[in-house]
């Protein structure tokens, strides 16, 4: 299993905020296995560890935002990083907005985000998969680069 472990990440992913839930009462996440699964409609995918509050949040919500953080806001995305297991408190001193399909929080600093409508689950080992029809999105600029594992320290493996 070592070995599986150091090729795993290996993995490029993306370096996101997953945010669900009303306004500071809601959570927030730090998440790099998110995808685009879908076209039309346009859908993406996000694996989250059962193990979470997030995950029990998430299907109670119906709605998860994926805010878009660029290159070099490693300290936007430590603000939300760890589980939430002892509670929701990610979002409390937070000046977040309400997205404007699901009213799900988005976080200061984010470059954009991805308002999405849960539309299917899906059990994955210890994981949920959490399928979203993207109802809204806004990208400040469409040159800025993406936060990753890549040109981040950031890394997940479960």
């Amino acid at each position: 299993m070592k070995d599986i472990s150091k090729i795993l990440k290996k993995l490029s992913y993306g370096i996101y905020v997953v945010t669900m839930g009303d306004g500071t009462e809601g959570n927030a996440f730090t998440a790099s296995w998110v995808m685009q699964v879908s076209s039309e409609p346009p859908m993406i995918a996000v694996s989250v560890h059962n193990k979470h509050q997030s995950a029990r949040l998430l299907k109670s919500s119906g709605a998860f935002v994926v805010n878009l953080i660029g290159k070099g806001q490693d300290d936007v995305v430590k603000t939300y990083f760890g589980p939430a297991e002892s509670g929701y408190e990610k979002l409390k001193n937070s000046s977040v907005s309400d997205s404007p399909a699901t009213k799900t929080p988005l976080i200061p600093g984010a470059i954009g985000y991805l308002d999405c409508e849960i539309a299917d689950t899906v059990n994955a080992g210890n994981h949920t998969v959490f399928i979203g029809e993207v109802k809204a999105s806004e990208l400040d600029d469409t040159s800025t680069e993406l936060l990753t594992t890549s040109n981040s320290k950031m890394h997940y493996i479960g």
